[in-house]
């Protein structure tokens, strides 16, 4: 099966991930112990462009139909999860006495916990409904998680906990509800 290129999401991709380099080296770099969530940042865009050209939405699985998805939840998630980044940058720039251990353990881990969310989700097409949707939360649950150790912020793990877990908890029912619906 022969993969089309996508030009012009190409060229975007390019000027985003070059952007964001310039742009977020700039924004930490004069902090203490910014290099690791500096990675962190990057390897998160790089994958957020990934997922934008192959025309998928992160928040959301691509095996359920249009019609069967939320789109008050996923409004909802995609500002949440924009928010957690940007509260995450902040935390660096502004909000240093939140940050948890200020060193660069929680990066490093937020790194790895963002990789192995990263990899469930590559794992997801040979998988049956139920299993990819179990597969698919999992992987945005350590993805959001990740956020808050990549960012090494108390703020970002309370936000993610009272705010991002409901939000993943409440589209996991609804996915539930929608493969009752569609299997019977």
């Amino acid at each position: 099966m022969k993969r089309q290129f996508y030009y012009k999401r190409f060229i975007w991709i390019i000027f985003i991930i070059l952007y964001s380099g310039l742009f977020f080296y700039n924004c930490l770099s004069p902090y203490h112990n910014w290099f690791f969530s500096y990675i962190y940042t990057m390897i998160l865009i790089i994958w957020l462009c990934r997922e934008y050209y192959q025309k998928k939405l992160f928040f959301q699985p691509s095996f359920f139909p249009v019609e069967a998805h939320n789109y008050i939840l996923r409004g909802l998630f995609a500002l949440f999860f924009y928010s957690s980044f940007v509260l995450g940058i902040t935390t660096i720039v502004w909000w240093q006495k939140f940050r948890i251990f200020n060193n660069f353990l929680l990066p490093v881990v937020g790194i790895c916990l963002l990789g192995y969310g990263i990899y469930l989700r590559e794992q997801i097409p040979k998988l049956e409904r139920i299993q990819a949707t179990t597969r698919f939360y999992l992987s945005i649950l350590l993805i959001i998680f990740s956020m808050a150790l990549g960012y090494d912020s108390y703020f970002l793990i309370i936000y993610t906990i009272v705010i991002g877990l409901p939000l993943v908890l409440l589209q996991i029912g609804h996915y539930k509800k929608a493969i009752r619906a569609i299997d019977y």
